[in-house]
């Protein structure tokens, strides 16, 4: 379920548009390896980031607003709790900081789970509560003066899901984690010529510590098809068979009576 508080726009964010450039950037390197047909994108942060370098041939935009003129540039109104798609009907899914807003982001992760088709494409991004992010929205939370005309906001603290969780829970429901980043608070660790410092880096060192993240899964199914038990209905071996098959090569005479 989408939360009052749920952004229209990046801007509305704490250092948003610096989020959105860098989220675009990582889904411009990820966007070759996807395709299909039905792309989802959930609320509006996640409509404003674009895949057109991706194969997918359809984009479908889901907004969780409550009436249509607050949102109409949405393709359909719905709840991320309950998707209004066929079960294998969607190829990929978008979640920029979906999970954030939401009172019940785990029944988000299964929807999503149920809509993919095998093999479907899932990215998620969100922020990290134990980052500098997280810190700036306790301060904010716990400030009895109004935030700054200006200045943008975080979700609650409380909403927010380290990214080790959100790989759990995608462990949990048969996604194989398939490319992993990270973003932080300012552009310090973001210049292109120390990308590939970066990417080799923060995973290993600062993971816990970058502001944001995101996450491409990928759902595997592998179906099990059960043999049937063989049963023959005559015995493979009688008693006596191994002791006649050896006199019959030495020559000797088979007694009837043995």
């Amino acid at each position: 379920m989408k939360s009052a508080d749920t952004p229209s726009d990046w801007s509305q964010l704490l250092r948003g548009t610096h989020f959105a450039e860098q989220l675009q950037r990582r889904l411009d390197d990820w966007a070759p390896s996807l395709f299909g047909f039905n792309l989802l994108k959930v609320d509006a942060l996640s409509a404003s980031l674009s895949l057109t370098d991706s194969r997918l041939l359809h984009s479908v935009y889901l907004s969780q607003v409550a009436t249509p003129k607050q949102d109409a540039a949405a393709d359909v109104l719905g709840d991320a709790c309950a998707l209004p798609f066929s079960p294998g009907s969607l190829d990929a899914c978008l979640l920029a900081h979906v999970l954030d807003f939401s009172e019940h982001p785990h029944a988000i992760l299964r929807e999503v789970e149920v809509g993919l088709h095998y093999d479907g494409w899932l990215i998620v991004s969100g922020f990290n509560p134990y980052s500098s992010a997280g810190l700036a929205s306790l301060m904010f939370n716990l400030s009895l003066n109004p935030e700054p005309a200006g200045h943008g906001k975080l979700p609650r603290w409380k909403n927010m899901i380290a990214p080790g969780r959100v790989e759990d829970w995608l462990k949990l429901l048969g996604f194989e984690v398939i490319n992993r980043d990270y973003i932080g608070l300012t552009r310090l660790f973001d210049f292109a010529s120390e990308g590939a410092w970066r990417r080799r880096c923060y995973p290993r060192y600062c993971p816990s510590l970058s502001a944001a993240y995101i996450i491409m899964a990928r759902k595997r199914r592998y179906p099990l098809t059960p043999i049937r038990q063989y049963q023959p209905t005559k015995p493979v071996l009688q008693p006596g068979m191994a002791r006649q098959q050896q006199q019959l090569k030495s020559g000797a005479k088979l007694n009837p009576h043995d």
